[in-house]
């Protein structure tokens, strides 16, 4: 399927594995440039090579520190110089500890926003320029159903959740008029590594057993979706990705998983 997404330029934050390798995958499946950006140089260095055998686009992997605005600056300067223009960001990068709230510090919460929200937000603020200028744009957030389902012991995922879907709602109705799409995606659990050594961390902290730490992180039903009844630029996406497999691009959603869990009003082609 043609997506119209050939030789549109993406910058997918966290890209370099899990959900949001499997993203910049599908992005360069369908023929868009991809600027992957992660704070780890080698782990970002392995990515791109592999992305780049599968790749109908071209792929540049750009090590960055989402905590460092002249490092965010400098993605994004790198990003229009190498490709002249911006279509696409994905607000996928985070990095939050579990942390019970009577034991976090004022440095493991400027910490956790640090690590989610705010480089969400510096990374918009870099974007909006050059997609206002060329009056298309679109920009993902991907959030979390923990949002919702707060737990005292992870409340940093669920507030920095909660508040990337406010930041969503809120910048979907301001940049409309420009041609600017926001939306948010909330994946419910998808088994990367990262989610898999949780798991194990957790089996060791608990004493549980695998299908015990799983029980309550599985759906009952493996598609919901919900979006706003009114015509807007915002939209909503859920997916529940396919059983686990053997690799990390594998274990992470596909584009058909976005597409099937989009609602027929808005879908992929106009997330992206």
């Amino acid at each position: 399927m043609d997506l119209g997404l050939k030789d549109r330029v993406a910058i997918v934050t966290g890209g370099n594995r899990g959900i949001g390798y499997a993203i910049s995958a599908g992005l360069l499946n369908e023929g868009a440039h991809v600027v992957v950006a992660s704070l780890d140089p080698a782990r970002n260095a392995q990515a791109i090579e592999t992305l780049k055998a599968k790749a109908n686009g071209r792929v540049l992997g750009v090590p960055t520190d989402l905590n460092d605005p002249a490092a965010v600056e400098a993605l994004f300067k790198k990003a229009l110089a190498e490709f002249g223009r911006l279509d696409i960001l994905v607000n996928n990068a985070t990095n939050i500890s579990p942390g019970s709230f009577f034991a976090m510090t004022e440095q493991n919460w400027d910490q956790a926003f640090d690590n989610k929200l705010r480089g969400a937000v510096r990374c918009i603020r870099h974007a909006v320029p050059p997609m206002r200028e060329r009056k298309w744009g679109r920009i993902v957030n991907v959030s979390g159903g923990a949002a919702w389902t707060p737990q005292l012991g992870a409340i940093a995922t669920g507030v920095n959740n909660a508040a990337v879907q406010n930041l969503t709602v809120a910048l979907a109705n301001e940049l409309g008029k420009d041609g600017i799409l926001v939306n948010a995606i909330v994946p419910t659990a998808v088994r990367t590594d990262r989610h898999d050594k949780n798991i194990r961390d957790t089996m060791a902290q608990t004493g549980q057993s695998e299908a015990e730490v799983l029980k309550p992180r599985v759906v009952k039903s493996p598609w919901a979706v919900w979006a706003p009844r009114r015509k807007s630029p915002m939209s909503w996406c859920f997916w529940h990705p396919s059983a686990p497999a053997s690799s990390t691009a594998a274990r992470g959603p596909s584009m058909a998983a976005y597409r099937l869990g989009c609602n027929e009003g808005f879908g992929w082609r106009n997330l992206c």
